[in-house]
């Protein structure tokens, strides 16, 4: 008896092979004669579940960020209950490095998806920037916990900020990304800017004094 088609995971299948093709070559390579080849398929079955690249493209683009929320909603869970607003933004930093294998294709990805969208209108629509404007969102919401607790400086507005974080945080996950920068150097870039934003640090990040005998 033939197996039954999970047409759910083809279209996943479909949408890995694009991503493949697009980390290697970038995301105009991406053809859907190059997709089905590299999927095993024929080009009008990824036709049938796409119907056109501009869908295609889309969709990876769609998969691709959520990939990338679920991961740091995951990372968010991690930390416990209640964790300070300083240990969600160095989570976010860390979530954005291209620290594994899994995440640095992620990245390269993300970015690939980016460019592209500069010049393909296909990418270029609102449903394209939904992770970055969730993270904007999510970043001012903690700048916003930090001046509650008084853990930055009165003045900081903290949706100015979280635009700063965001370019912070894309610009320091490309500069290791495309070996600019090491990882370690990253994460200390990192550290150095939440230092600057941060006028009081939560007592985890505190030293400890040396014990008197």
């Amino acid at each position: 008896m033939p197996r039954r088609v999970d047409h759910e995971e083809r279209r996943q299948e479909i949408v890995e092979a694009l991503w493949r093709i697009a980390a290697k070559g970038g995301v105009p390579a991406a053809s859907f004669r190059e997709v089905a080849s590299e999927a095993g398929v024929s080009v009008s079955l990824v036709q049938h579940y796409f119907g056109t690249k501009d869908a295609l493209m889309l969709a990876a683009l769609n998969r691709l960020a959520g990939q990338v929320a679920a991961r740091g909603l995951a990372a968010m869970e991690a930390l416990g209950e209640r964790p300070s607003p300083r240990e969600i933004l160095e989570t976010l930093f860390e979530v954005f490095m291209p620290a594994d294998d899994d995440r640095r294709t992620a990245m390269l990805l993300f970015y690939a998806f980016q460019i592209a969208a500069l010049t393909d209108p296909a990418l270029a629509r609102a449903e394209s920037l939904a992770v970055p404007r969730g993270l904007e969102t999510l970043l001012a919401e903690q700048v916003r916990r930090a001046l509650d607790l008084g853990l930055v400086a009165k003045n900081t507005n903290p949706d100015q900020e979280a635009v700063v974080l965001l370019s912070a945080i894309s610009g320091v996950s490309l500069s290791v990304l495309s070996g600019q920068h090491t990882l370690d150097e990253g994460r200390a870039a990192a550290r150095y800017m939440l230092d600057r934003l941060f006028t009081t640090r939560p007592a985890a990040h505190r030293r400890r004094p040396k014990e008197t005998r």
